[in-house]
């Protein structure tokens, strides 16, 4: 099996295809998630990880729009992932003159940064990957990134565990061409009201009297001026389920677009 990622190696997304591989599979990258998509619609790769939503940043849009403009790829498992974020470099006892680390990472470790190097030079890189790559190329550079990267590029521990919020939690889902098989447990899809009063209350009322638990809903807006919102929401439900068949026929007939992106 091809087990395709978002990111560099030593990103999370990196990390947790690693802990999927099998002795046999193999792992490929992928620089963004619209080169992925068209990596499983061509079936380059069987599978795909990448991130939708971080618990402080909200989800990531590019996941989704990508999700949303093919008509083939189904999310079919979703992998929360804690954030730990370490403070590494070459060597445990260098001379710090340099931190490097993405915006999102240099924020959420805000805190320690300021009580401990707060002189030193604080750079925002693209990735994680990156960061890292600087740090093991000088030995005055040190970088914040997952434990991941220890091993890939050959880093030592400074310190573990230096983000503010200890439970900073990522999700990333599994993308593939063929709809899960499996009982699951969560169905996502994405609807668009029909223009008329109480459309979007309808649509809610029958998910309430039907007694399914949303546990996700979030608008997300027209790309083009004038154009109809679209709602994305997540239920705790397999849409393989009789009465879910049933409630998704009634709730189409309140809505211009309807689409199930994948039971998981």
């Amino acid at each position: 099996m091809r087990i395709g990622y978002v990111g560099k190696v030593g990103a999370y997304a990196y990390e947790i295809a690693s802990e999927l591989k099998g002795k046999d599979d193999e792992l490929v990258e992928f620089s963004n998630v619209k080169d992925a998509i068209v990596g499983i619609e061509q079936e380059k790769v069987d599978r795909c990880i990448a991130s939708i939503e971080n618990s402080v940043n909200g989800n990531s849009a590019d996941t989704v729009d990508a999700i949303l403009q093919s008509e083939s790829v189904y999310i079919i498992d979703e992998i929360e992932k804690r954030i730990n974020n370490v403070l590494m470099a070459k060597a445990r006892d260098i001379r710090i003159a340099k931190i490097c680390a993405t915006q999102q990472v240099l924020e959420q470790c805000r805190e320690y940064l300021n009580e401990n190097y707060f002189g030193t030079e604080k750079v925002a890189v693209a990735s994680i990957s990156d960061a890292a790559s600087l740090a093991s190329k000088e030995s005055s550079i040190a970088c914040i990134g997952n434990l991941c990267c220890k091993d890939v590029y050959g880093l030592e521990v400074i310190k573990d565990g230096i983000q503010d919020d200890s439970n900073i939690i990522s999700r990333y889902v599994v993308l593939s061409k063929h709809r899960n098989s499996r009982d699951t447990k969560k169905t996502a899809l994405v609807f668009s009201a029909k223009n008329e009063p109480g459309a979007l209350y309808k649509i809610l009322g029958l998910f309430s009297m039907a007694n399914v638990n949303l546990t996700r809903i979030e608008s997300i807006p027209p790309k083009v001026e004038g154009g109809e919102y679209t709602f994305l929401i997540v239920i705790d439900a397999d849409e393989k389920q009789k009465e879910i068949v049933e409630l998704f026929k009634m709730v189409k007939e309140f809505c211009n677009e309807f689409r199930i992106l994948g039971s998981y």
